[in-house]
């Protein structure tokens, strides 16, 4: 590779698959996952939700090589991760976590040329294709004029575009993105979420918002205390049943007025009762509502434009 700015290996265009088989992870001697199987088509954005302890980020880690499990594993297109060396999968996987480090008392630049790494040798400087798709990840994330700005000075929101920025400088096959649109406000998540949705990458993602969740992604595998209970077509997962048993919540999945999927619309005002989980025609959209309706989860709306184990 000369210069250490171009890819050296082929590229599908479209992502690689993903599949986790039997994953089995503990944490000082305590099962925080066990069996758990799911994959991600090529160029497919599959979803990883649950409630906070489900094992969602534990999952992702394994994928990106933060952790190794003790049992099962991780193939990229139907190779174990484990048997390849890690500067291989660093061209092919590229990882926002949620553990985002201190601050970096580096430029924008800098932190985003982070990306270009797995294809420099040791001590290359930047080459014109690095500055260029540095500056490109720049721009898609909206943060074309903030290149020589100081890292540390960056708001929540705009560091995690920044990181995200670093993710795509790194031109992987296969994303890793655990929970993207924390610190992000209500337009830069629809941004975001659209950026996804754009390229030729597989993606796997957790997202707390179920309604972004089911707006972005192309399969969701759900996950409660360790284990997958569902995975499918957001219409076909995000059930009332499925959502009292697993999150807790009363709540009804209608139709979106404006794209036409899915929308869940939760009780604020009461947790779940199994025994009386409301219904609803999934392809109906409510005429008039009633006293005290149930109130919709906030999410990105579709169409306009990453601790604690969650």
């Amino acid at each position: 590779m000369a210069g250490g700015g171009g890819r050296t290996e082929a590229v599908t265009g479209h992502g690689m698959r993903i599949d986790i088989e039997d994953l089995r992870v503990s944490y000082a001697g305590r099962c925080v996952v066990a069996g758990v199987r799911l994959m991600a088509a090529p160029g497919e954005i599959a979803g990883v939700v649950g409630p906070n302890g489900s094992g969602k980020s534990t999952v992702l880690r394994t994928v990106y090589r933060h952790l190794n499990p003790e049992a099962g594993r991780v193939l990229l297109a139907g190779e174990d991760i484990r048997a390849m060396p890690p500067s291989r999968t660093a061209r092919h996987i590229a990882a926002l976590p949620q553990e985002r480090g201190g601050d970096f008392e580096l430029t924008v630049h800098e932190v985003v040329a982070m990306g270009r790494t797995p294809y420099k040798r040791a001590f290359a400087g930047d080459d014109r294709d690095d500055r260029e798709t540095v500056a490109r990840a720049l721009a898609d994330v909206g943060l074309a004029e903030y290149g020589g700005r100081r890292f540390s000075a960056l708001s929540g929101g705009e560091r995690q575009r920044a990181l995200l920025a670093r993710a795509f400088a790194q031109a992987p096959d296969v994303l890793v993105l655990d929970e993207p649109t924390n610190h992000l406000d209500v337009r830069h998540q629809v941004e975001l979420l659209n950026l996804l949705r754009g390229r030729a990458c597989t993606t796997l993602v957790s997202l707390h918002d179920l309604n972004a969740a089911a707006s972005v992604c192309d399969r969701l595998h759900v996950l409660s205390e360790g284990t997958v209970v569902a995975s499918g077509a957001p219409r076909e997962v995000l059930t009332p049943e499925l959502l009292a048993e697993v999150f807790g919540v009363r709540a009804v999945v209608v139709e979106h007025p404006l794209t036409g999927g899915p929308l869940i619309a939760v009780d604020q005002r009461e947790v779940a009762n199994p025994t009386a989980i409301p219904t609803a025609n999934p392809t109906a959209v409510p005429t008039a509502a009633p006293t005290a309706a149930p109130t919709a989860v906030s999410a990105p709306v579709p169409g306009a434009v990453a601790g604690q184990e969650s």
